[in-house]
């Protein structure tokens, strides 16, 4: 009933078959008898497996002189900002040393300087009274007390390294020392500036001078001549 179909005798390898311009084996694709873009795109994949190209070498080389770059940049203004920091801290220690010595320090150093000056006053005045024993023995402790604070205030003179400043009679007047207070008049020319007396002993803390001493210095005046 139904109508066989029958192969052609070639097996089906019929040229009409295939579309026409292909079916000669000679006739490939144009990019197959050109053998350029596809073996060009092969040769980049394979590059690209291989390792980056010239290209992607150029573009890194280039952002990392760019980083480094900014990277020097901000690591010279973070110095300036160090500098500036360390100048400013240096500054301020100065400055609160400066207040801290001024008004805390240097009060108090005088203030010890007083009180052993005043111990050794009254060591002295009462010296007399134990060498000639005219004192009562009841009032023998407290002198033993009087000398002993006497040694224990100029230990700690000695300690702190206080010294007292008092320039002797017809030394030279030194200003960086002393300062003056009052002039006597003299006809000695040999006299002239040269220290009178000592009016208020001065202050020297571990070798500079904390106060000036006040001094009496010659002032050298000729005699006019009497009619």
């Amino acid at each position: 009933m139904c109508e066989e179909t029958r192969l052609p005798a070639n097996g089906g390898n019929n040229d009409s078959a295939l579309p026409s311009g292909q079916g000669d084996s000679g006739d490939q694709p144009e990019d197959l008898a050109t053998g350029g873009s596809v073996i060009d795109s092969q040769a980049d994949d394979a590059v690209g497996s291989q390792g980056p190209s010239a290209s992607q070498v150029r573009r890194l080389d280039t952002r990392l002189r760019r980083l480094t770059r900014a990277y020097l940049n901000q690591t010279n203004r973070l110095e300036s900002y160090l500098q500036v920091v360390t100048a400013c801290q240096k500054q301020t220690a100065e400055f609160a040393n400066h207040v801290i010595e001024r008004h805390a320090l240097h009060p108090a150093v005088e203030t010890v300087d007083f009180l052993a000056t005043l111990i050794g006053q009254l060591n002295e005045q009462a010296a007399p009274l134990v060498e000639g024993q005219m004192c009562c023995p009841v009032f023998q402790s407290l002198l033993d007390s009087i000398a002993e604070a006497a040694k224990m205030a100029l230990a700690k003179r000695e300690y702190l390294d206080i010294e007292s400043m008092c320039p002797e009679p017809l030394d030279e007047f030194d200003s960086e020392g002393s300062e003056i207070r009052q002039a006597v008049c003299t006809d000695d020319p040999d006299k002239h500036r040269r220290v009178e007396r000592t009016l208020i002993a001065g202050l020297i803390y571990r070798g500079t001078v904390l106060r000036r001493a006040k001094v009496s210095i010659y002032r050298h005046t000729e005699q006019k001549p009497q009619d």
